[in-house]
């Protein structure tokens, strides 16, 4: 069942105040899941590198799951 607005091409972090049709989750992850998140936050954030929040990285990460 597809739910909401995918959009093959969609920007899965846009700027903030145009997420209005996006739904707010909590989730439970392996230890080493959570740590490469977090390791590749900090290369984002070293880097300068846009979107280095978990929640951007787990936007992405769903959006190249389901094809978008």
């Amino acid at each position: 069942m597809q739910t909401g607005s995918l959009k093959k091409g969609a920007n899965p972090n846009p700027p903030y105040g145009a997420r209005g049709d996006f739904r707010k989750i909590t989730i439970t992850l392996p230890r080493d899941a959570y740590d490469r998140l977090m390791e590749e936050s900090a290369r984002r954030r070293i880097a300068g590198e846009p979107n280095p929040l978990l929640s951007a990285l787990l936007r992405e990460a769903a959006s190249s799951y389901f094809g978008e």
